[in-house]
């Protein structure tokens, strides 16, 4: 029992006659008729009463009639339904992103998509890059913030911009007389990191290695804004997303400086599961990253 059956059966109830029933469906009468030898087929008893120019309900018709547009009613219900989330953003949107982005960047980007589409229901999940990933190939979550490049084939990337690293040092540190920090700067000093195992010391260990310094490491800690509260503290140097301690360089609490003659760079993208169709909510919000992104992770060592 197919629903299009039922639909041409309520068809032909309604207009007694499968000529006119196709009429309605804008499917010819030889397919009216092989659609009701089916349905009978289905339910194990005659339907009509076929008559010359017209039929009638048998009373196993009768029977059906009423369930028949029930059912099709809720088809059509359940269409509506879904058409409604689609065009006018019903449903959640659930994003995996790292502390750091979910604390500083995040807040802003979701407060313009909460105003565009303003019945969706929003899930954040904060995690090391790591457990993004996996949450998105897991269907945890729709969207992931990352940085790139990401060379899983099951996900898809879009790119939204890129940030700059800078070195970080509690005040009267004598990084404070430079205006840039190189390699050598960070002989003898105690490096507080945030995740060894990130795309981000990747890069300043890369950055470190190639002028032959070997990095002296003071203490790693899971948490970004620990990190910055330890060097405060005069415990060590880190090395950040510039846009992650504005707040503190502009109050004195820290001081920024860029790494290197062109500084180090990071890429960001967004990144969902190729199997997966975007929905409007989803896609609004892949767009209104890739316009806010890049100013909202902007320092001024750029």
């Amino acid at each position: 029992m197919e629903l299009r059956e039922l639909k041409t059966f309520i068809a032909v109830a309604e207009t007694e006659n499968f000529t006119r029933a196709g009429r309605r469906l804008g499917i010819s009468q030889s397919a009216v008729s092989q659609q009701m030898k089916a349905l009978e087929g289905s339910v194990g008893t005659r339907l009509f009463t076929r008559r010359a120019r017209s039929v009638t309900l048998t009373q196993a018709g009768e029977v059906l009639l009423p369930y028949a547009r029930q059912i099709a009613g809720k088809a059509e219900e359940a269409a509506a339904a879904v058409s409604d989330f689609e065009g006018m953003g019903r449903g959640r949107v659930a994003i995996g992103a790292g502390g750091a982005i979910c604390h500083h960047v995040l807040p802003i980007i979701l407060r313009e998509f909460s105003q565009r589409f303003t019945r969706i229901e929003i899930q954040v999940l904060s995690g090391f890059s790591v457990e993004t990933m996996q949450r998105a190939l897991d269907g945890a979550i729709d969207l992931g913030i990352l940085l790139l490049p990401i060379r899983d084939t099951n996900l898809v990337t879009t790119e939204i911009g890129r940030d700059q690293l800078v070195a970080i040092a509690p005040p009267n540190h004598p990084w404070q007389s430079l205006s840039r920090i190189k390699a050598a700067d960070f002989t003898g000093e105690k490096l507080i990191t945030y995740d060894r195992k990130s795309e981000t010391f990747g890069i300043l260990e890369r950055f470190l290695l190639e002028d032959g310094v070997f990095p002296r490491f003071g203490m790693e800690i899971s948490d970004l804004e620990a990190v910055k509260k330890m060097v405060g503290a005069g415990l060590g140097v880190a090395v950040v997303a510039g846009w992650a301690v504005r707040a503190e360089v502009a109050s004195g609490a820290l001081v920024a400086r860029p790494l290197g003659a062109r500084g180090l760079y990071r890429s960001w993208g967004m990144v969902y599961r190729s199997s997966e169709t975007l929905t409007a909510p989803q896609r609004g919000l892949i767009n209104i990253c890739k316009t806010e992104f890049p100013s909202l992770v902007s320092s001024t060592q750029d």
